[in-house]
């Protein structure tokens, strides 16, 4: 692996997720094959966005007609 340039990637390398209720806490970023640090995120937490943000188009689309079918 290559050398550790910064405290901030070191801190990537431990930092967890902070789990409600009885969950254990899981490592937020997983390594690539190149060893590059990359978050994984579970579809909870996606569906969990603070925005509000339709996740894409299509589904901005089946809203439109979901709501003009009410």
């Amino acid at each position: 692996m290559a050398r550790q340039r910064t405290r901030k990637t070191a801190i990537k390398r431990v930092r967890a997720t902070n789990p409600k209720g009885n969950r254990k806490a899981k490592l937020m970023y997983s390594k690539t094959a190149q060893h590059h640090l990359m978050t994984k995120r579970s579809a909870r937490v996606k569906r969990r966005k603070p925005n509000k943000a339709v996740a894409s188009k299509n589904n901005a689309r089946n809203f439109r007609k979901i709501i003009k079918n009410i």
